[in-house]
């Protein structure tokens, strides 16, 4: 059987002994350890831990969008309530504005007739009374009775 040294050729029964590498050449030796690397499973892992951390990204990114929809979820539920209350206070507002109307009609008609009550009392106050007619049936009249006449001065 044949017998092969570290480089990888065939040793001649001849000799005793192979010939051995110094370690300190072993180690600088470039293509040796590159040889012993292998590339593709070490690319092909890079590639893969790449494309792990973008899925983890993409599921942290869309584990906040699912959060930030149920908030506006929620937000458009409370906007709709919102919306039915203040549609319904615009509807007492609505109302309260016809009452206050009808109020404000009422009190100036009512205005109206005051102010005409009190232009009546004024004419009223102005004119004076008018004297009743005296009976023109003589009354047992005395001759003292007559008034004097008045004094011209």
């Amino acid at each position: 059987m044949p017998v092969f040294d570290e480089n990888g050729k065939q040793v001649n029964g001849d000799e005793d002994f192979p010939k051995m590498k110094d370690p300190e050449e072993v180690k600088a030796s470039p293509m040796s350890a590159a040889k012993k690397f292998p590339i593709v499973p070490a690319v092909l892992g890079l590639v893969a831990l790449i494309f792990a951390v973008v899925a983890v990204i993409f599921f942290l990114k869309a584990n906040t969008l699912e959060q930030e929809v149920v908030l506006l979820k929620k937000a458009k539920a409370q906007l709709a309530t919102t919306e039915s209350k203040l549609n319904d206070l615009m509807k007492e507002n609505q109302k309260f504005k016809a009452e206050l109307t009808q109020v404000k009609g009422e009190l100036d008609t009512v205005r109206s007739k005051n102010e005409a009550l009190e232009t009546q009392l004024a004419n009223a106050k102005k004119k004076p009374e008018p004297k009743k007619p005296a009976d023109k049936k003589p009354a047992d009249k005395k001759p003292g009775d007559k008034k004097p006449a008045p004094k011209k001065p």
